[in-house]
């Protein structure tokens, strides 16, 4: 399992590496792509800054619902060629790199330990997965 603290940490280390993605990966040129990829990194790093976790800064949304975000950002860079109509402008590799980081972030959640302890230090309890 993957404690809490390490889901932080990755989410801000995942956020970079998808907001940049599309340059690592060639297909920048492709305004609709880059642009899936830019809002899912930054969104990520923005709703983690704001959840109750250990390194945010508000403290505003609860865990489960942080998990329930991540299962929809990751949703939405695996479907993202199909659902916004790019899939001919890629190659089938660029497909896979969508399949791929999706995937990990559904596996990061489901990998996650649900047991923890709020920032401002409650008592142990257990959060329902969020998919």
């Amino acid at each position: 399992m993957i404690s809490l603290k390490t889901h932080n940490v990755l989410d801000y280390i995942f956020g970079v590496v998808l907001a940049f993605c599309p340059y690592f990966f060639n297909f920048a040129t492709i305004d609709i792509a880059r642009n899936v990829f830019q809002t899912a990194g930054v969104g990520l790093i923005v709703y983690s800054l704001l959840t109750n976790y250990r390194y945010s800064i508000v403290k505003a949304i609860p865990v489960r619902i942080h998990m329930v975000l991540d299962v929809i950002n990751g949703a939405l860079v695996l479907l993202a060629p199909w659902i916004f109509g790019y899939r001919g402008s890629i190659t089938d590799f660029q497909t896979g790199v969508h399949v791929v980081l999706g995937l990990a972030v559904f596996a990061l959640v489901a990998f996650t330990n649900r047991r923890v302890i709020t920032a401002a230090g409650e008592k142990e309890r257990e959060y329902p997965r969020a998919a």
